[in-house]
């Protein structure tokens, strides 16, 4: 499996990226070789990547877009740590081995889900399907019980969807969440999707990160964009990405059927999560704080002071690392509250 582009760890190591290339990509091996080069650099903690799909309207800063899907795109494309259920957040607590957690969004009853290296958080009905260790796909009871593996498989991207878990092994593949029906989706190197309806969307490394679509089934295969494309977001008709290319850097939407390019602002910018009305993203050109704009391109506003990536959104809250202190905080959708994600 090809390694990950690994722009991160200079953004780690000298907090100024000039190219901005991925907080996801693939591997188990990448992310132990980015662990390995953080740590002799800046004593950073251990991380991973990758992501998933978000097609229905919501209502702006009150709830996630998921759908069916049991976590975002814009998520599972920053490793999946927080995801909204119901009135309860799911998320990572590196501050407790990357366990999972959940938390009340009125910021009560924590409870600790269970124990060990987590991310690719997503809740569908009672059960949390996620990445764990070895990169193996498992599943837990939301209320900690009935935890197993479903495939042991090396895994990126992991999201579910009613009854399927899809996740990429160089290609994309799906698993029923029992564990049965292995079924390979595609030929092509893939990197971060989005699963909408009975289309995946997805960056296809084999022809340099162009947007490609495909039916779940496997069928329709079809090239959307000449972009070199990265955070594939698709929400309702448009699909969201960054251009990393320094002569057209910006974040971009087209329509799902490849037409209709506009561009939405000139920052150079990594990380993007869409949620409802509202991009929000890393901004290279003010030392990777997290910015928001409307995704008619209004409304920029800046929401935090820290060196930041892995933006999640969870309901009315950003999960995120903060690369100042190395470690990981949430704060409001309006840029109040930062507290640690503890």
């Amino acid at each position: 499996m090809k390694l990950f582009k690994l722009l991160l760890i200079s953004l780690m190591v000298l907090a100024i990226f000039i190219t901005p290339v991925g907080c996801t990509k693939k591997s188990e091996e990448a992310e132990e070789e980015a662990v390995v080069e953080a740590e002799e650099e800046v004593e950073a903690e251990e991380s991973t990547e990758k992501p998933g799909s978000a097609e229905e309207e919501i209502t702006e800063e009150s709830t996630e877009v998921t759908g069916e899907e049991g976590n975002g795109a814009g998520n599972n494309g920053n490793f999946g740590k927080a995801t909204l259920s119901g009135d309860w957040v799911y998320y990572q607590n590196s501050y407790d081995e990357e366990s999972i957690y959940k938390i009340k969004t009125d910021s009560s009853g924590k409870e600790k889900i269970c124990d060990g290296f987590s991310d690719y958080i997503n809740v569908v009905g009672d059960w949390i399907y996620y990445r764990s260790t070895n990169a193996w796909i498992s599943k837990i009871k939301t209320d900690g019980s009935g935890q197993e593996v479903i495939s042991r498989d090396e895994t990126d991207f992991v999201t579910a969807v009613g009854d399927w878990v899809y996740y990429v092994n160089y290609y994309i593949y799906r698993i029923r969440t029992d564990g049965s029906g292995l079924e390979k989706i595609n030929d092509d190197d893939s990197g971060e999707f989005s699963v909408a309806g009975d289309w995946i969307y997805y960056n296809n490394d084999s022809d340099n990160d162009r947007i490609y679509k495909i039916k779940t089934d496997g069928s329709g295969r079809n090239k959307l964009n000449d972009d070199v494309s990265y955070y594939v977001n698709v929400v309702g008709d448009w699909i969201y990405y960054s251009i990393p290319e320094a002569d057209a850097a910006g974040i971009y939407k087209i329509k799902t059927d490849g037409s209709g390019k506009e561009k939405i602002i000139d920052d150079p910018s990594y990380c993007i999560n869409i949620l409802g009305d509202w991009i929000y993203y890393g901004n290279f050109d003010d030392n990777a704080k997290i910015y928001r704009i409307r995704t008619d391109g209004s409304g920029k506003e800046k929401i935090n002071d820290d060196m930041s990536l892995f933006i999640n959104v969870a309901g009315d809250w950003i999960y995120y690392d903060n690369l100042d202190d190395l470690k990981a905080y949430r704060i409001r959708t309006d840029g109040s509250e930062r507290q640690p994600a503890d």
